[in-house]
Order: structure tokens, then sequence, then C-alpha cells
């Protein structure tokens, strides 16, 4: 079953908050908006207005291809034609997005670790 809109965009809006490493109540505040209404965008249990898109984007240089659509402007992808390149469908996307987290956490955990045990040496 494909997911709901709203949850896609929600997913994609917190998974860039996540990236600016900001909290909902400090993204909400910058945005204009209660920290309640990031919750429920984020959650997919409501939408957002134009304006209120257009604010994040501008406020957080996120692109408004990859939240609504879930794929990049071509002309942020270097040696590309003007046509819009989509990622991957979903459920893909999601799965491919969650994979690189967890790879991306690993790794970091990793490297605090070496350096925990560097320092005791």
């Amino acid at each position: 079953m494909k997911e709901n809109i709203m949850m896609q965009i929600g997913k994609r809006l917190r998974r860039q908050r996540e990236k600016l490493n900001m909290s909902r109540e400090y993204f909400a505040e910058e945005a204009g908006i209660s920290p309640q209404f990031l919750a429920e965008i984020e959650n997919g249990k409501k939408g957002m207005s134009v304006s209120t898109l257009y604010k994040l984007c501008i406020n957080f240089n996120i692109s408004a291809d990859y939240l609504l659509f879930g794929h990049l402007s071509s002309e942020t992808l270097p040696g590309s034609s003007k046509e819009k390149t989509p990622l991957l469908s979903e459920p893909y996307r999601s799965y491919t997005e969650d994979i690189i987290e967890i790879v991306n956490n690993i790794i970091l955990e990793s490297q605090s670790n070496y350096s925990k045990n560097k320092n005791k040496e």
C-alpha cells in the first residue's frame, strides 16, 4: 500500500530538520509555526499552506521539489539536463534513505569509539 502523500512530505521535512540538527521547537519558531503544528505535519496528520511551505524552503534552504515530490531539480545535480530527475520511487526511496542514515550512524559511532580508545592509550 502506497504511503499517504502527507506522510511522505512529513517524513522528508523531518529528515531535513534532523539533518540541520535542529530541535522541533527551534525549527518551528524559526518557521513561524507552533511545535505542535510542526509535529502534526511531520507525522502526516496535517498539511501546510503554501505560505508555510515557502517559509520552510527559504528559511532552511530546503528544496520544495524534494519536500513535495521527493526528487531534486536537475539544476542541483552536476552535469545533468534541465529536466527534473526523480531519485527513486516510493517505498524504495524511504528504505534507501533509512539505510543510508543507519550506515552513517554506525560510521559515526565507530569513529567515536575509535577516538575514545585512542585516547585511553
